[in-house]
């Protein structure tokens, strides 16, 4: 953990009071290679975090130094009628896809400015995230060119389960993968 970084839970209400922060960090990330995202992904990233954090299960860390959001996770349960696992480019079988309540919590989203990288800020947002959660096991994607985001969740016990495709047009394929939360 860095010297002088601070951590913080935020439930939903409270996490709503910082959209613009947040997407802020958002678009600076997201506009770096390999994604290259633009001001529609910023948009889309607004609607969907203010419908997420009112779902079952949401949960949000940030990361600050002096002030200043440097990252920030956050994730959702996952409902037995999720949309989660469409758009798979191969089928997995129906015991890995099938939700039913509380088995699935999803790691919506892992942001890390790049000065702070490289110094277990992602670590510790991701770890406190999935402390005590009461799920089963836990997902998430990303985007297979992003090598350290990858081998990081790899080293931290994820496994890519297969690929998936957002339904937008001209949308990447992403990497999805499980982890398990209970022994």
């Amino acid at each position: 953990m860095g010297t002088g970084i601070e951590y913080q839970a935020l439930n939903g209400q409270e996490a709503a009071q910082h959209l613009n922060e947040l997407t802020d960090l958002y678009t600076e990330v997201y506009s770096e290679s390999p994604y290259a995202w633009g001001p529609e992904h910023a948009a889309l990233f607004r609607e969907r975090f203010d419908v997420q954090r009112r779902q079952k299960g949401f949960a949000r860390v940030t990361a600050g130094e002096h002030g200043s959001l440097v990252g920030f996770g956050f994730g959702v349960t996952l409902q037995p009628t999720t949309p989660w696992w469409r758009n798979l480019r191969t089928p997995l079988p129906d015991d890995l896809t099938a939700e039913r309540p509380g088995r699935t919590w999803a790691l919506v989203e892992l942001l890390v400015r790049p000065p702070w990288r490289r110094r277990h800020v992602a670590q510790t947002i991701h770890d406190t995230l999935l402390a005590g959660r009461s799920e089963e096991r836990a997902t998430l994607t990303v985007l297979p060119a992003a090598a350290p985001a990858v081998a990081a969740y790899r080293t931290w016990g994820w496994t890519q389960v297969g690929q998936k495709r957002n339904p937008l047009p001209g949308a990447p394929i992403f990497a999805v993968m499980l982890k398990g939360l209970r022994v």
